[in-house]
């Protein structure tokens, strides 16, 4: 099957992150990264490789779709959902593991890499999320007939993913101020409550026909009754649901009001907890929105970071080896007991802050590039960091100190940026998907013999 046609992206120094930047590191759902540790099955590297679909360029393999199918798997049945039926499964699996490729080919298109640094403190986040060290979680993939070297590169994947997206999609998104007062004029921003939300779509093309609409109504009216007669929602939207969240059950997480889609941000707040709504339409189709719970919104607490930095930037008369052994120099007469701030003063390039010592100020989450927060991050108070590579050039850090901030009132403003941002995110991000589908070739040969 052919989806569609053939295939056809100096100034001052500022290691801060521009706002939308900062929110929509945190905005777009990641694909897995909620890794479930999972045993392949016996006999799986001995199965007959053959391809299962073309997308573009490239060639996605049956034995790369088992080792998916079989996480998948594993995946809904630690969130105690029923799994559908294989080839079901499989076709939502490949059809995930297609617009996935389509968005790798993108993000190769417009040089995207992801760094050590950032891949490893995924990493080691993903192995906290399953209770373990690092060297703990590869054991383990060993013994489950993985390798931590297989995981490395379905996160780098995963992260790509969420790269391109965040360039194409959030950073087109724009909040004006005029908009920020406007939603401060008609909303009570500190009383928000939030709402944890299941989701399945049924989706439609760019310009559908009278036709598909029809048909894709018929389908979501007929999955809603199937859910009111008992069927489990997460179990038909692991099944049916073309949502990025479809193999997590739909599930969207928790939402404040003012995050919620447009499309559901009327019908949302009147429905009771358990509730499914009527077929809701948008340009991607028709969806079923299930709230599960919802809570009163408590203080919004976040951890700030005090700290300073020494910045050696490469350039034409300074290699990047030499930047590297400047500011490993530097590094060791601090720990000689040289002044942090008569060095950042001689030394640094970063201007803004030389002249204060190298001082960044309180430093909140997302506010610095990531391979700088991830490195600030992992610093006890005092500690002086090894010379941490950015695309400024090599930083040198000091956490000088942290303490928890109630942002709740003080920061309501950046509060309401945020949550606008989302809600534009929201209503965009599943267009563009359909979008570089509709213009990708993709050969779908599962159903193949």
């Amino acid at each position: 099957m052919n989806d569609a046609k053939a295939p056809p992206q100096g100034g001052a120094i500022n290691i801060f992150t521009p706002r939308e930047h900062v929110m929509r590191k945190t905005l777009i759902a990641p694909l897995g990264l909620a890794f479930v540790l999972a045993s392949l099955p016996a006999g799986a590297a001995e199965l007959l490789d053959r391809v299962v679909a073309v997308v573009n360029k490239d060639a996605i393999m049956q034995s790369d779709m088992e080792q998916r199918v079989t996480q998948a798997s594993q995946q809904l049945q630690s969130r105690g959902i029923n799994l559908p039926p294989r080839d079901v499964l499989e076709r939502q699996v490949l059809d995930r593991m297609v617009n996935e490729q389509i968005q790798l080919q993108l993000a190769e298109q417009a040089n995207l890499s992801i760094d050590d640094t950032q891949l490893n403190a995924t990493l080691r986040g993903i192995a906290k999320d399953n209770g373990m060290s690092l060297e703990a979680f590869a054991d383990k993939l060993e013994q489950d007939g993985m390798s931590l070297a297989q995981v490395r590169d379905q996160v780098r994947r995963e992260l790509l993913v969420q790269q391109i997206q965040q360039r194409s999609v959030a950073s087109r998104v724009r909040i004006s101020d005029r908009e920020i007062d406007r939603y401060l004029n008609q909303q009570n921003v500190g009383s928000d409550v939030q709402y944890h939300l299941a989701h399945l779509l049924v989706a439609l093309p760019q310009e559908p026909t009278p036709d598909q609409v029809k048909a894709a109504r018929a389908k979501a009216d007929s999955l809603r009754q199937q859910i009111e007669q008992g069927t489990d929602f997460a179990q038909l939207a692991a099944a049916e649901s073309a949502g990025s969240q479809a193999l997590s059950g739909g599930d969207l997480g928790w939402r404040s009001g003012g995050e919620l889609p447009t499309v559901f941000a009327d019908v949302i707040p009147n429905m009771q907890a358990g509730q499914v709504s009527e077929p809701l339409r948008s340009a991607s189709g028709y969806h079923l929105v299930k709230l599960i719970e919802k809570r009163g919104a408590g203080k919004a607490l976040i951890s700030q970071t005090r700290a300073r930095h020494i910045l050696i930037q490469p350039n034409p008369n300074l290699s990047d080896q030499q930047a590297l052994e400047r500011a490993e120099s530097i590094r060791r007469r601090l720990l000689g007991g040289e002044d942090f701030a008569a060095l950042a003063q001689d030394f640094s390039d970063d201007k803004g802050s030389s002249l204060k010592g190298g001082e960044l100020g309180w430093v909140s989450p997302g506010q610095t590039v990531s391979s700088f927060e991830t490195a600030m991050n992992g610093l006890d108070v005092g500690e002086i960091s090894q010379p941490v590579k950015s695309r400024f050039g090599y930083h040198i850090i000091e956490v000088e100190e942290r303490r928890q901030q109630d942002v709740t009132n003080s920061s309501q403003r950046d509060k309401v940026r945020k949550t606008l941002f989302q809600r534009k995110l929201n209503d965009e991000l599943e267009a563009w998907q359909q979008q570089v589908r509709a213009e990708a070739y993709v050969d779908n040969r599962l159903d193949e013999q």
